[in-house]
This record gives structure tokens, sequence and C-alpha cells, in this order.
């Protein structure tokens, strides 16, 4: 899980000159919260974007990259993590929407997704997410535009949702209470809040967990790895009531 957290190069993938992009609105947060790595942007169409070379495709760059963030329409995803499985990147955060939450489509774009990631070995954190970050070094990989007015600290978040993830982010910062890492985890296909959980407990920067989580597919899983830490968990469970659950399926079909 640490390269989602700690890669020495990221490549934002969905970038273009547009100020109406998004993918550019991930580049523009790297750059506000002085990012410590090596950052590529790429886009079909080519140009600059903040002073930097927006190449046309991953194949591209002609260095190895440790994370890549995805925004592009969900039909390319497939295409496009091939891509980066060829140029060898092993870590990839797909934000792109519409895949189950959409329907049958939707589900079979998954399944080639996954078909994808199995192939060349990805972790992959997504798809229907807002991105990750860690305050410690200035990775911000989200799409939504971010003021550095965080304070660096020891409270680590994952939210299956995005926008309730981006409210506890405002909270925190609203309290002064200190960041270490967040991850918006969407539809969770490969990389879970299991996993993630597994990581922060070992992980020195963080002291606290809070956790926002619509399903729970492996509950005893979860149970085991929290009863290792004495670290504080917070858990929000979601979708146990009728207007939580219509809310739940529409947004990640859980």
């Amino acid at each position: 899980m640490d390269p989602f957290f700690n890669p020495h190069s990221v490549a934002v993938v969905g970038v273009s000159e547009s100020a109406e992009n998004l993918g550019r609105r991930i580049a523009q947060n790297i750059q506000e919260f002085d990012y410590h790595g090596i950052v590529y942007l790429v886009g079909p169409k080519g140009g600059t974007a903040f002073g930097r070379r927006i190449y046309k495709s991953v194949a591209d760059i002609p260095d190895a990259i440790d994370l890549a963030a995805l925004l592009i329409p969900a039909r390319y995803i497939p295409a496009v993590l091939e891509e980066c499985g060829q140029k060898g990147i092993r870590w990839a955060v797909i934000e792109s929407a519409g895949f189950s939450e959409h329907g049958p489509e939707g589900r079979e774009l998954e399944k080639q997704v996954v078909a994808v990631a199995e192939k060349y070995g990805i972790r992959f954190i997504g798809p229907n997410c807002i991105g990750t970050i860690n305050l410690q070094n200035g990775l911000i990989t989200s799409f939504a535009a971010l003021k550095n007015v965080f304070s660096p600290g020891y409270i680590s978040i994952i939210s299956q949702s995005g926008g309730v993830g981006l409210d506890y982010l405002n909270i925190l910062a609203s309290e002064g209470l200190g960041l270490s890492k967040f991850a918006s985890i969407g539809n969770k296909l490969n990389v879970d809040e299991c996993d993630l959980l597994e990581y922060l407990v070992e992980d020195e920067q963080t002291g606290i967990i809070i956790m926002y989580l619509e399903s729970i597919p492996d509950g005893r899983r979860l149970m085991q790895i929290a009863r290792r830490t004495s670290k504080p968990i917070l858990l929000h469970k979601s979708n146990v009531g009728k207007l939580a659950k219509e809310i739940a399926q529409s947004h990640t079909a859980s």
C-alpha cells in the first residue's frame, strides 16, 4: 500500500489545457501542496499545464512511474490501464465514475478493469473515488480543488464516499485537527478498507483512524486487523436504513 502514499513519481492521466478539466485540478493540487516527488501530466491533446509538458500517452513518458492517477471517461479506463501495465506501473488510483453504479454496462467495464489489473499485477484504488492524500509529502491525487489549509498530524481517513470524505477533511481543517493520510476508495474493486486499515495500523505517521463505509464485505478480517492495534478506530457505517440504502445503491452500488 505504501506507493499509494509515498510514490517517487506520479503520472496524472486525463489532463488538458482547459480550465474546466478535472485532471488539471489534480495537477493544481499537487502544485498547491508542493509534492516532493516527480510529476508527469498525460492527455491526448498534449500542450502544457502549470509549466509542465502534457504527454499524449503514458508510453511517451521517458522515465519509470510509480503511481498513476486516472481521471478519464470510464470507457477508456481498460485500455489506459493496459498501457500503464505495459509501462511497468503497478499502482493506480482510478477516479473515473461510470462503472457498476451506472448499471450493466458499467459492471462489464469493471470486469475488464479487474482483468487488466490481474494480468499485470496492478493494485488500484477505486474506481469512482476522489483519490488519495499524504500531507507529509504533499501528495494530493484528488480532483476536488483544495487549499493547503490543513495542519499536519496523526489522523488518517478511509472513506468509501468522496463527498463524506471531503466533509471529514473540512471538519479537521476547521477544528485545527492534524491530518496524516486520506484515501477515498469508491467501488473498491481491488484495494479495500481492510488493505488500507492494515497499512495504517502499521503506519508510524497515523495515530487515529477514521473510516466511512457503505459496505463491509469481510467484517471478520476487518475486526481481526482492528484488534491488533491500540490505535483508536472510528467507524461510521452508513447504508443501514432504507434511505441510506437507496443512496448507497446509486452512489457506489454497495
